[in-house]
């Protein structure tokens, strides 16, 4: 039996169509509806209209004729992930009351709790009183099929709720009165990216990096390396191209440290100590807080240099190690002690810190490289290959070099390779080209140095002889993660390739050495503390990601640190007065000043920086494109 059904959404394909009953959801999203749009992920479907009846996961596999009850309104709603489910409620109940003509109490109630967390006004118990309202009995229809979606919604997407009510944010930029603008709602530590923008239009260069300092004191590291997913929220971009936001920060960055003029102030002792063990992003950022506020910080790092994975895994010419020394400088200069070569649970005990210090902070990364198979001296970790590299010289690799993975990691193991001389180097990777997690950035400049990728495969056998590697095969990936989204891999083993190689590197993740811990520790995810009293944990070690993200949960665990020991708040520094932006309308026309990199034949044989900074007219002429989207907010354009 056909139907005709009107299908919407983040869709490639919107319209009715008539559609066989004994289709399946995900059918019908594939043929009819082309997909979802841009490649998104499929977050909510709702089956029946706005008041139909909410699936997601392995339910997509299921029949349209399965939900024939809920069918009334003859319409498919597909949802990606850049859903908000608080706001998709609020369009819920002003759906109710505009379009359905149901306005009484207890749908303006819902309404107000939903509003009030979609405006970052709600506590906890706000969100427990709508739970307890959704599970009263409906006296309507209609009631009784919004609450189940109300249930449902508030049920699978829990956390996202909480960080509206807790973080008083959105992660995807929906709900207008919790963000300023959306490049500033991507950036996990909220730089405030309009203002420092608008700072550099006017020629002040340091006080851009000053704004930039209140939420990244590691501006400099990040205006080289960031994965800036402020760009891929650019609203510049859905006109025409982004505004080149790492660009005009490694600029003003540059500009203001060459100077070796800049410096900060500090509040005065307040007399109390923590203690920070890692050196790398998190723990600099937590130092640099914490020392502003008055504190005595003291580092404990176990290797034999500061900047953690910033400074021993990403290759010297993304990241030379002086531009993390300069930022590092202005750490020490707040009166931060850092303590090098000083491995926790070796060189002194995790009882002997927290003696001496009235707080600690964990936040020792992930340095442990994943990798499977058999046991050979030509088979290695990324994180393993990168640090031999950059620390400790290594200028050796064999000449044909295979790496597994898909990430930023693998793209830094190849191309170091690459500089080392390998002949052929291969990127093996589950994922197809196009969908592989590395940025585009450093897939593209991989290509271009000569990398060769086996996009779409897996390992089936690593063929080692008498400790040598000397090949492997690797078959077909089908598809990575399964309906729910959870990583499940399915191949073809018929489907194979084989590579004589002589070096194997495996950039499969990392994982933590907590071994230095007494106990195991619980992490509160708001928070970051620990089940350990007076105790705090942060960066990779509690969850792996970016180092903006790492930079983000430094701040939030400083601010807990400050809390616990009986502080008034973080200090930041004076106000910045963010200059008011007119509406100019000639910014259309002013096309984008692209990063200038190297030709590949120049920076295949060495470590030198691949790309080059933006000179003052390229900068100011980028600047100029920003369309400060911060000119409406609510919020005031001060920044404390």
């Amino acid at each position: 039996m056909n139907k005709v059904i009107s299908i919407f959404g983040d869709i490639n394909k919107k319209g009715k169509f008539e559609i066989s009953s004994d289709k399946t959801i995900k059918e019908i999203l594939n043929e009819y509806a082309g997909g979802m749009k841009n490649k998104r992920i499929v977050k909510l479907i709702q089956v029946g209209g706005p008041l139909g009846i909410c699936i997601r996961g392995k339910d997509i596999n299921n029949k349209l004729s399965d939900y024939e009850e809920y069918m009334s309104g003859n319409m498919i709603i597909f949802l990606s992930n850049l859903l908000c489910p608080v706001d998709y409620l609020r369009f819920l109940t002003r759906f109710m009351v505009r379009e359905l003509r149901i306005d009484n109490k207890h749908i303006r109630k819902l309404n107000k709790l939903v509003e009030n967390i979609a405006g970052g006004k709600a506590t906890e118990s706000d969100f427990e009183e709508l739970i307890n309202e959704v599970n009263k009995e409906a006296q309507t229809n209609a009631e009784d099929l919004l609450h189940k979606i109300f249930i449902y919604i508030t049920c699978e997407f829990k956390n996202e709720f909480m960080e509206h009510i807790v973080d008083k944010k959105c992660k995807n930029g929906i709900c207008r009165g919790l963000m300023v603008a959306q490049c500033m709602n991507a950036c996990p530590a909220e730089v405030y990216i309009p203002g420092y923008i608008e700072l550099m239009k006017h020629d002040k260069v340091e006080e851009a990096y000053s704004l930039m300092r209140k939420n990244n004191p590691l501006s400099f590291i990040c205006g080289k390396v960031c994965a800036r997913p402020c760009e891929d929220r650019c609203r510049r971009g859905e006109i025409e191209s982004t505004v080149g936001v790492r660009a005009l920060k490694r600029y003003a960055c540059d500009m203001t440290l060459k100077m070796e003029k800049y410096k900060e102030d500090k509040l005065d002792s307040n007399g109390k100590k923590v203690g920070i063990v890692g050196a790398g992003p998190a723990g600099l950022t937590a130092a640099y807080y914490l020392a502003k506020t008055g504190y005595e910080v003291v580092i404990y790092e176990a290797a034999k240099v500061v900047g953690g994975m910033l400074a021993m895994g990403i290759p010297e010419y993304r990241l030379p190690q002086e531009t993390i020394d300069k930022e590092v400088k202005l750490i020490k200069d707040l009166g931060v002690k850092i303590i090098t070569n000083t491995k926790v649970g070796v060189d002194i005990t995790f009882k002997e810190l927290r003696e001496n210090f009235d707080s600690l902070l964990l936040a020792t990364g992930c340095h442990i490289g994943n990798k499977f198979g058999p046991e050979s001296s030509d088979i290695e970790t990324a994180i393993d290959f990168l640090r031999k590299v950059k620390i400790e010289g290594r200028r050796k690799i064999g000449k044909n070099v295979l790496v597994i993975g898909g990430g930023n990691v693998a793209m830094d193991a190849a191309r170091t390779a690459i500089r080392l001389g390998s002949k052929n180097v291969i990127v093996a990777s589950l994922e197809t080209f196009d969908t592989m997690p590395a940025s585009d950035e450093e897939k593209y400049e991989a290509v271009e140095e000569g990398v060769q990728f086996a996009s779409g495969y897996g390992t089936k056998d690593i063929h080692v002889e008498e400790g040598r590697l000397k090949k492997i095969t690797l078959k077909r990936c089908l598809s990575t993660f399964d309906d729910e989204e959870i990583f499940n891999p399915i191949y073809d083993e018929e489907d194979l390739k084989t590579f004589e190689i002589d070096s194997l590197i495996f950039a499969i993740g990392q994982r933590p050495d907590n071994s230095y811990l007494d106990e195991d520790i619980e992490i509160n995810p708001y928070t970051f503390e620990t089940s350990v009293k007076g105790v705090f944990a942060v960066g990779d070690m509690y969850k792996p990601g970016i180092a903006i993200k790492a930079i983000a949960e430094a701040k939030k665990a400083a601010i807990s640190i400050d809390k616990y020991l009986g502080g008034n708040g973080l200090y930041l520094g004076e106000e910045i007065k963010i200059p008011k932006k007119p509406l100019d309308c000639t910014i259309w026309d002013v096309k984008k000043v692209a990063e200038k990199h190297k030709d590949p034949s120049q920076r295949k044989g060495n470590f030198d920086t691949v790309s080059r900074v933006y000179t003052e007219d390229e900068a100011k002429k980028e600047a100029s494109r920003c369309m400060r989207c911060d000119r409406n907010s609510v919020r005031p354009l001060y920044l404390k």
